[in-house]
C-alpha cells in the first residue's frame, strides 16, 4: 500500500540534495512512499508546520527547531542527513580580509538562521565585535547572490552551490565554517514525538540513504551534477564543484544523530542569546531508533 508522506525543507541548495536524487530516481517508490514536498524560504516556517501538524516531517538546519525543542515543543531529531556542507564567508573583490568588512553590511537570512549564528563565532574569532559590522536580514541565497552582486551587501555566508557561483563571479573568498565548526550538523531530520517509530518516515530515511549511497558513486557524478543544476537553478559547473566538495573521499554520510553536532548547536545558540545557561544535554532531544532500525 503506497503511503503519503508531507515534508518540508528550506531553500533549494545542496544540502537537500540526496532529496532531489531520491525523487528523480523515483526512489521514494521503492518503498511505496509518495512525499508531498514544501519549500521554505524562512529557517522558521518548517518548524512551525510540523509542530502544527501540516507537516509530517522535515528535513533543517537544526537551530530553530532546537529552540522550539528547549522551550518544551514535542519534536525528536532523528537523523543527521548532511553533514558535508560549509558556510562560505564572499566578499566584494576589494576586501581582502576580515578588517575590511569594518563598517559594512553582511547579508544573512535572518538572525536566528545557522550562517548567522557561525558568522558571529567566525567573525569574533578574527577581531571583530558585533557592533563592527551589520548584519542585513536578505532572503534565501539566491536573493543573497543578487545583492552582493548589486553591490547592496558588503558579503555574505553561503552554502553549495551558491559560494562556487559568487566564486566564479570574481567575490573574495574569505573563510569558511570548518574552520570553527568542522563537524557541523547542516541539516538534520525532526519530526513530532510518538510512542512508536513511523514506518513511513523510516522509509523516507532509508530512500536518503541509498539517495547518498547512489551520489557516492563517481560515475554518477554528471548525472548528480545534473539534477542539483536543475533543482537550485545553478549551472553544472558549481553543481560539479559541489560535487568534489562533497565527495572527496567518495563515502556516503552514515545519517547518525550525533550527540556531538546538536551540542554545538546549542552552543552556538547560547552564545547568541536564543537560549540560557546552563545548556541541557543534547541527548535529551534526539530519537536514536529511527537510526538503529536503518542500520538492521
Amino acid at each position: 500500500m503506497v503511503e503519503k508522506l508531507r515534508y518540508g525543507q528550506v531553500q533549494r541548495s545542496a544540502m537537500n540534495w540526496p532529496f532531489y536524487c531520491a525523487s528523480d530516481l523515483d526512489l521514494f517508490a521503492d518503498f511505496d512512499l509518495v512525499v508531498e514536498a514544501r519549500i521554505f524560504t524562512r529557517p522558521s516556517d518548517p518548524v512551525a508546520a510540523l509542530m502544527r501538524g501540516s507537516l509530517e516531517l522535515i528535513n533543517v538546519i537544526p537551530d530553530v527547531a532546537l529552540i522550539e525543542m528547549v522551550k518544551g515543543a514535542p519534536l525528536s531529531l532523528i537523523a543527521s542527513t548532511n553533514s558535508r556542507a560549509q558556510y562560505r564567508l564572499l566578499a566584494q573583490n576589494d576586501i581582502r580580509d576580515y578588517a575590511g568588512l569594518k563598517g559594512k553590511k553582511i547579508g544573512v537570512n535572518d538572525g536566528r538562521s545557522a550562517e548567522a549564528l557561525i558568522l558571529r563565532r567566525l567573525l569574533k574569532q578574527m577581531g571583530l565585535d558585533p557592533d563592527a559590522y551589520e548584519l542585513a536580514p536578505s532572503g534565501p541565497p539566491p536573493e543573497r547572490c543578487k545583492r552582493l552582486t548589486e553591490g547592496v551587501i558588503a558579503a555574505t555566508m553561503v552554502s553549495q552551490p551558491f559560494d562556487f557561483f559568487l566564486e566564479h563571479q570574481g567575490f573574495h573568498l574569505l573563510g569558511s565554517s570548518v574552520e570553527i565548526v568542522p563537524r557541523y550538523p547542516f541539516t538534520a531530520s525532526v519530526v513530532r514525538k510518538e510512542e512508536e517509530v513511523e514506518p513511513k518516515v523510516l522509509c523516507f530515511l532509508k530512500a536518503w540513504k541509498r539517495a547518498w549511497d547512489w551520489l557516492a558513486d563517481p560515475g554518477h557524478r554528471e548525472r548528480a551534477a545534473q539534477i542539483l543544476s536543475r533543482h537550485t537553478e545553478i549551472p553544472q559547473r558549481e553543481a560539479a564543484a559541489t560535487y568534489d566538495l562533497y565527495l572527496n573521499p567518495a563515502s556516503p554520510p552514515s545519517l547518525a544523530p550525533a550527540q556531538e553536532g546538536v551540542t554545538t548547536v546549542l552552543e552556538l545558540l547560547a552564545e547568541n542569546g536564543y537560549l540560557p545557561y546552563p545548556l541541557p544535554p543534547a541527548r535529551r532531544y534526539i530519537d536514536e531508533r529511527y537510526f538503529e532500525r536503518l542500520e538492521t
